[in-house]
């Protein structure tokens, strides 16, 4: 009777469990797509009043404020598609966001902020490493590979 009761009351402590972690990812999952909500809304590309003194032409402004709106909203559709999307799921949409906007087509300075721009979805997703797409977009394949060879050289 007695390891009934144990079998019985684990049961339902693991049931229990299983209900919070449950709620926990589901409250996760909405935190994310709020940050991107919030993300989505903000002027990446305005002077910061120090270093960055941002996009002058106002069109590309917009055409990049916009592709990062996008971006945001990629990853919102995919949280709210998928509570738990996989690594490679988040990293997709990155890489595909990222490959809209043409680096030869803007000065150092402004792809630095797209690529640190970019960066802060990692954050938001809780993605540790671009794997290497914000590098590629940044300085090329080439330069990459270099890049890659010597971190790996003894």
């Amino acid at each position: 009777m007695k390891l009934l009761s144990i079998f019985l009351v684990t049961g339902l402590l693991l049931l229990s469990g299983c209900t919070k972690a449950h709620e926990h990812n589901d409250n996760s999952s909405n935190r994310v797509i709020e940050q991107l909500h919030q993300f989505q809304k903000q002027d990446h590309f305005a002077s910061d009043g120090y270093l960055y003194l941002g996009v002058e032409d106002k069109k590309l402004k917009e055409l990049l404020n916009q592709k990062v709106a996008q971006t945001a909203e990629s990853y919102i559709h995919l949280y709210q598609h998928s509570k738990h999307p996989s690594k490679e799921q988040r990293l997709k949409v990155l890489s595909e966001g990222i490959h809209q906007i043409n680096p030869d087509t803007l000065d150092t300075e402004d792809r630095e902020q797209v690529a640190t721009t970019f960066e802060h979805f990692l954050d938001i997703t809780g993605l540790e490493s671009s794997e290497g797409i914000l590098n590629t977009w940044m300085y090329g394949e080439e330069i990459n590979k270099l890049i890659e060879q010597n971190n790996l050289s003894p």
